[in-house]
């Protein structure tokens, strides 16, 4: 009785030293990724699942890092319950970063957005590894528009949710925004090796308002921001993150409880306590 041959796929052309990232896929869909990326409105972006081998977003996830002090609190006003650290050298997702940032990637990457020469930022300035506790949220907003220290522009977000089983009673899910209009145009559940591609421009509005409730379990990302010298789009001047409330009264009234904690924690920190609840 003849044997099954196991079919092994070669690596792509160019793409030799990509492991982790279903780079093979991505090429053979290049032309449908693409045009659906073209199509979005109000702004352009696209979601893709299992962007990563299964076996790689597997070994990320199992290999996440839990919050300890290297850790940077991103609480303020906006945010609640959010962690994350540039620091990916020396763990499993370090491979992904390298990958994603590669130039080979980055021509990938330009092509299907229609937007060439993007650069990385080898610091991962407000990118890297991020978690949202049990409470957490971040309001919609549009991102800083340059890297600061430097006069690149900031043209794409990719993340890369790492939540198996996620629910969509927990909350967090990602929300894109119309503004112009006032309603959301997409809502995306960050389930495991799910990854979401956007620009980043003056109305890419987006955030997870909904705080998340799971039982104790964080909801985990990989992010990465691309830039470029130069746009050719709306160009404004320099700014940092802009926050917008879609929830109306109720999101009020969240803000204002979390401004006021966000207020208690910064005046505990001052008398050299953590002030990190």
């Amino acid at each position: 009785m003849e044997q099954a041959t196991q079919v092994v796929e070669r690596p792509a052309d160019g793409f030799e030293n990509i492991k982790t990232i279903d780079v093979a896929r991505l090429l053979r869909e290049e032309h449908l990724l693409t045009n659906e990326f073209a199509q979005q409105r109000p702004f352009r972006y696209i979601v893709i699942d299992n962007f990563l081998h299964a076996d790689q977003a597997e070994r990320i996830y199992k290999s996440y890092p839990a919050i300890d002090e290297a850790w940077q609190n991103g609480n303020d006003v906006h945010t609640k319950g959010k962690w994350g650290t540039p620091d990916v050298e020396g763990t499993v997702a370090g491979e992904f970063y390298r990958e994603v940032n590669s130039p080979e990637f980055r021509t990938l990457l330009g092509r299907i957005t229609g937007i060439p020469q993007l650069l990385q930022d080898p610091d991962l300035q407000g990118a890297g590894l991020h978690q949202i506790r049990d409470g957490g949220f971040l309001s919609v907003h549009i991102d800083f528009n340059r890297l600061r220290g430097s006069n690149l522009d900031r043209r794409l977000n990719l993340l890369v949710y790492m939540n198996p089983g996620w629910k969509e009673e927990w909350g967090g899910c990602l929300e894109l925004w119309d503004m112009e209009k006032k309603q959301m145009v997409s809502s995306v559940l960050p389930l495991l090796n799910r990854c979401v591609i956007f620009e980043t421009n003056e109305i890419s509005y987006h955030g997870h308002p909904v705080p998340v409730s799971s039982g104790g379990v964080t909801r985990k990302s990989l992010s990465v921001y691309y830039y470029t010298d130069g746009r050719d789009d709306v160009v404004a001047d320099n700014h940092s993150t802009i926050y917008v409330n879609t929830q109306g009264a109720e999101g009020s009234a969240k803000l204002l409880k979390n401004g006021i904690a966000h207020s208690a924690r910064k005046l505990i920190k001052k008398l050299g306590g953590d002030g990190n609840f």
